[in-house]
This record gives C-alpha cells, structure tokens and sequence, in this order.
C-alpha cells in the first residue's frame, strides 16, 4: 500500500492577504467596529492581558474591555488610558475565581468576541473560573487557558456552537495532544478536528489549520517573536480581526501575518535582539499602512 502523502499547507500571496484586511464603513460607530473583551491576568502575570488589549484596539477593534484580577487591575490602569479595565474578585492566589464570573459577564455583556488566557494562571481557582464561562460567542483561547484545557478537556465545550480559536506554541500542542509533535502539519490538523477548533500553531512558520482540513502557513517573522509576550499580542490582534467580521480562518491568517511582519519592522529598527512585544504593537499600524498602500498587481 503506498504511503499517504502529507497534508500540504498554503502560503497566500500579498494580493490575497491584502484583500482580508476588514475597514469601516464611512458612518461606522465603535460598536459597529467589532467588540473585544480580553479576560485574563493575575497579581504574578498583570501584563500579558494589557498587551493583548492594546494590540486589539490597534488592529481595529472599536471597543475592548480587559476584565482582570484586582490586583492585576491596577497595573492595567496605570497602562491603558482609552480602554475600560473591569476589577473582579480574585482567589488566593491572585487569580481570576469562580466569583469573578458575576462581574465579568456583567462587564462583558458588549463583547462579541472573547479573548481568554493571557497571564490568567493555571490553578484551580482558575480552572473553576474558565469552566462556568459561557462559550455563547466566537472566542480565542490562549496562553493559560490552553494549558487548562489540555488537563481537562471537558472545559471546551462540546460541540462548538461558535467559532473558536486556539493558539498553541508548540509547548502547548504537545500538552493538548498528550505527547510530542510529531509531524507539524498533520498534528495542526489533528488538532483541528479533535477540539473542532481553528488551530494556530505558532513558530517560525506558523500553521492555521481547521477543522475542515484546511492549513495555511505564514513564514512573516523571525526569532525576535521568540519572546514572552508576542503571543499575548498576537491574541489580541487575531481576536480584533474576528470582531470585525472575518471568519476564524482568515481572522488567524490576517493576524498571524501582520504579527510576523511587524515583528520583523521591529528588528530591522531596533535589532533581532532589542524587540520588546510593545514594539510589535507600535509596528502594526505601519504594516497595515503598507498593505493598504502597496500597489501589488
């Protein structure tokens, strides 16, 4: 019997991923705009939930809301001057908690896109927290909320009534799949059907797969995204690009490129080695100045 070949990914060219980027309507309003809510951090990790907000207002997004701890709160305040910072209970540990939920959903009532995980913490008060969060609109886990989910699989729901998006390095697919990857693409895939999820799986080329079998590799970027941090952005961007009407395929293509590419402007400016996440962040708008004003025909 011949051996069955491997599953192929695609690399869309300039023209293709100029034609995903999403733009307002001329009376367009901030709610109009796509509505982001980035739930997440914890007194130990305060900062990974303000990058994720601030990359999504900068990719377009017309309202963010950041719903963190108490604690991580006033970091958040002390960092984020146009965008709303909700202050929940927190647990022992300075985590989100089950009684965090009441405010959340409260605060969240506008978000038609929930970004889940950054700097949230892997403890149980956490795992309580994510199990009673509704999964009533299209959400992007990251960070932590992997690696909850990979220890019990039960918080995904099942079947997904939503879009979702799930965004592991490959840290983290190993810990979903329960043991190394192996081969890139077709763990990307299997991923996919397994948590009936669109699948991000970062490094130096990144895979979009989904659950229908489709893969698409961005090879933008390099080593200077290889920094704690740079995810938490790229949440924030694929999340934006998902309130603002982009299917999960293309709002993880669109996000993943712009990340690498505007990684890659931070280190023609700064160096490989000096990139800092924020200046991913100060590098978006650029890139998609660029894209709107290169004439590719």
């Amino acid at each position: 019997m011949a051996a069955m070949s491997e599953p192929l990914a695609l690399m869309l060219g300039e023209r293709d991923i100029k034609a995903l980027i999403p733009y307002p309507a001329r009376d367009a309003n901030k709610y109009s705009r796509g509505t982001v809510g980035v739930v997440g951090g914890s007194a130990s990790y305060p900062g990974a939930p303000i990058l994720a907000a601030r990359a999504a207002a900068c990719c377009g997004a017309g309202y963010v809301r950041l719903v963190t701890t108490r604690d991580a709160a006033t970091c958040a305040h002390a960092h984020l001057v146009s965008i709303p910072v909700s202050a929940c209970d927190q647990g022992l540990e300075g985590t989100l908690c089950a009684t965090s939920l009441i405010q959340a959903q409260e605060d969240l009532v506008k978000s038609q896109v929930i970004l889940i995980g950054p700097g949230m913490g892997a403890t149980d008060d956490t795992e309580r927290f994510l199990a009673s969060f509704p999964q009533d609109r299209p959400m992007v886990f990251d960070a932590d909320a992997l690696n909850l989910i990979a220890r019990n699989h039960a918080l995904l729901e099942t079947p997904a009534r939503h879009p979702r998006i799930l965004t592991p390095h490959e840290g983290e697919a190993a810990r979903l799949l329960g043991r190394k990857v192996a081969n890139r693409n077709e763990d990307a895939l299997q991923l996919a059907r397994e948590y009936e999820s669109t699948i991000v799986l970062k490094g130096p080329e990144t895979l979009i797969a989904t659950p229908a079998g489709e893969l698409r590799v961005v090879a933008e970027g390099g080593p200077e995204l290889a920094k704690a941090g740079t995810g938490d952005v790229l949440g924030g961007m694929i999340a934006a690009f998902l309130a603002q009407g982009l299917d999960a395929f293309d709002a993880a293509t669109l996000g993943v490129f712009v990340h690498g590419r505007a990684g890659g402007a931070a280190a023609r400016e700064l160096s490989v080695q000096a990139v800092m996440p924020e200046d991913i962040i100060c590098k978006i708008g650029p890139v998609l100045l660029g894209l709107e004003a290169e004439d590719i025909s």
